[in-house]
């Protein structure tokens, strides 16, 4: 390819849909774009994604580019993109309660297999971020917890086996996203740590990767002010530059989604996009309208025609991109069989490593009053803190099918006589009203807590409540939960993460 149509090889669009529509073919077979990332948006079944994937693949081999790179965050817990009948593991935090590294490789292994059945090749998976704000509002149980060297070996596990398995894993965010009290989707978090904080926490992680021979990185729109106190991480020389030289990462750099507020609040999609890249990105992951995502490659396009990015940046990006297409075999064939896709996703013998892993992972905080296990009798479930719906109804579901009578009840509701009554938190560290009236003034014994987000606020729960850590509303888990509350699961998880009470379990 010449300079100009070698270009679009640097970008990654999304769109809406399930089927290809006419903008996004035309960024394909008149941009040339290297890739394609799906959402939820566009997926309603595994044959469906899978015929999906073909039709962008025949589009670019229509107009003589190279196979796209397809992509997918595909993380476990509350971030997957795969449908209903594909396998869904537990979160991250889940793996770092059960501590276990084959787990890790063995999910990853099954996710990698799913993925590449349907035509996805690139994995925006696993999150290396160090979780160890309690406030932080995006990240939470997408991380394996507070221990550096923890993150760092399960997440290694699961970039091996991902990648032996055939899709090129991508960690994030680099240089880690999980000690901000702000949602970069959202605003622009600043972290204030030193250098050596950095290279002691937030780094090591990612330092386990690229020994681990990590396909991708992709960074987080974020301020590191030892780092470089003006930009965000997307658009340093310093800070990406750094990931090139001082920890010799060679692989792919991707950006997160330039349509995020910490970004388009400050840029424009254009300037943004030049930034990036001549920050040292590889791939732009342009994100949202239409027109930003052209203007994007308009805009790189002038800049090279004008100097200020220099053709060589766009070669070295290029042949990165164009090795990682190598690496996964995508020139010997780009699309799947649709056939084939129900031998491989979703299949028993995969969803069974999902509940070995939720097993392994549910976390017994302290068994309260005689409250876990809950005793003989009626159950009534009450989601509050944000839990969503959802896992109030998924866990009174599990119960029953653990043999107990179950219900979901609002938070004013009074529970039934002889009713024990089990409290669905999500993700606030503390208590809301809602929790406060539902767990600490209900006259319901006794009381049990089931945390299906990250477990702080079973910290702010009276002694006498029973607290149980799930780390996620994913049916497995809270499979997993109901046998705890019932007795016929011994909890085995460790907590990944501090509370901030006496006699926690902790590894």
């Amino acid at each position: 390819m010449d300079l100009d149509r070698s270009i679009g090889q640097l970008f990654m669009v999304d769109f809406t849909g399930y089927a290809p529509d006419p903008e996004v073919l035309r960024l394909i077979e008149d941009g040339g774009v290297g890739g394609v990332i799906l959402f939820v948006k566009n997926v309603a079944s595994a044959r469906q994604v899978a015929a999906l994937t073909n039709a962008l693949q025949e589009a670019a081999a229509r107009a003589g580019y190279p196979p796209l790179l397809v992509s997918a965050d595909q993380e476990g817990g509350p971030v997957v993109r795969l449908p209903r009948e594909a396998t869904h593991f537990p979160s991250a935090m889940a793996f770092g309660a059960a501590g276990s590294e084959a787990l890790a490789a063995s999910a990853a292994g099954v996710t990698a297999r799913e993925l590449r059945a349907v035509g996805i090749h690139m994995n925006m998976a696993p999150d290396m971020d160090v979780n160890n704000n309690p406030d932080n509002p995006v990240i939470g149980i997408r991380s394996f917890g507070e221990d550096p060297h923890r993150v760092a070996r399960l997440g290694s596990a699961a970039v091996r086996a991902m990648q032996a398995s055939g899709v090129l894993a991508t960690v994030k965010h680099f240089p880690g996203h999980g000690d901000t009290s702000l949602d970069s989707h959202l605003d622009l978090p600043v972290v204030p740590h030193s250098r050596a904080h950095l290279d002691t926490v937030e780094l090591q992680p990612f330092v386990a990767a690229i020994r681990a021979g990590v396909g991708a990185v992709m960074t987080a729109h974020v301020v590191y002010q030892a780092l470089d106190p003006d930009r965000p991480a997307t658009l340093s020389p310093v800070v990406l530059g750094m990931l090139r030289t001082h920890l010799g990462f060679t692989g792919l750099i991707v950006t997160d989604s330039m349509a995020m507020q910490a970004i388009t609040d400050r840029h424009g999609p254009g300037d943004a996009a030049v930034e990036a890249i001549l920050a040292g990105a590889d791939i732009v992951l342009a994100c949202g309208p239409i027109a930003a995502q052209r203007e994007s490659i308009e805009a790189v396009r002038r800049a090279v025609d004008r100097g200020r990015i220099p053709a060589s940046r766009i070669a070295e990006s290029v042949a990165r991109v164009a090795a990682a297409k190598e690496r996964l075999n995508l020139g010997k064939g780009a699309t799947v069989a649709v056939d084939g896709v129900d031998a491989t996703v979703g299949v028993r013998a995969h969803r069974d490593v999902a509940e070995h892993v939720a097993e392994a992972a549910v976390t017994l905080v302290r068994g309260g009053r005689s409250a876990v296990p809950l005793p003989p009798g009626p159950v009534s479930v009450v989601a509050v803190n944000g839990a969503p719906p959802e896992a109030a109804d998924g866990l009174a579901a599990a119960l029953r099918e653990a043999g107990r009578e179950a219900d979901v009840r609002s938070v004013d509701a009074a529970p039934g006589p002889r009713t024990a009554l089990v409290a669905v938190l999500g993700r606030c560290a503390d208590l809301d009203s809602g929790a406060r009236e539902a767990v600490i003034r209900t006259p319901a014994t006794p009381v049990a807590a089931v945390a299906v987000d990250v477990p702080y606020g079973l910290a702010r729960l009276p002694r006498d409540v029973g607290c149980v850590a799930a780390y996620g509303w994913d049916p497995a888990s809270l499979r997993a939960a109901a046998r705890v509350l019932t007795g016929s699961l011994a909890p085995r998880g460790r907590l990944p993460v501090t509370l901030d009470e006496p006699g926690e379990t902790r590894a």
